[in-house]
């Protein structure tokens, strides 16, 4: 699946990066916008604050679970990461 062709949330790259790095422990939030920037070539003004929303956002729809300041796949987030393989 070729990414420039969609249109992705932030939501969506995040599930992406967690999905693709694989960490027991979970991904920080400095790993994870550390592979947005990288990898979807995101870096606006807003950057921060749209990736710190779409966090919050995963975890209250229950699709990531949150530990301390890392964040990983919730069963429900398994589920919505398929849709992009």
């Amino acid at each position: 699946m070729e990414t420039s062709t969609i249109k992705l949330t932030y939501l969506d790259m995040i599930v992406q990066c967690i999905g693709f790095l694989r960490t027991r422990g979970g991904c920080s939030r400095q790993s994870i916008k550390a592979y947005i920037q990288n990898f979807f070539k995101k870096s606006s003004t807003r950057f921060d604050s749209a990736l710190r929303n779409a966090l919050i956002k995963g975890v209250e729809q229950g699709i990531l679970i949150q530990n301390k300041q890392s964040f990983k796949l919730a069963p429900k987030g398994k589920q919505y990461l398929k849709k992009f393989k």
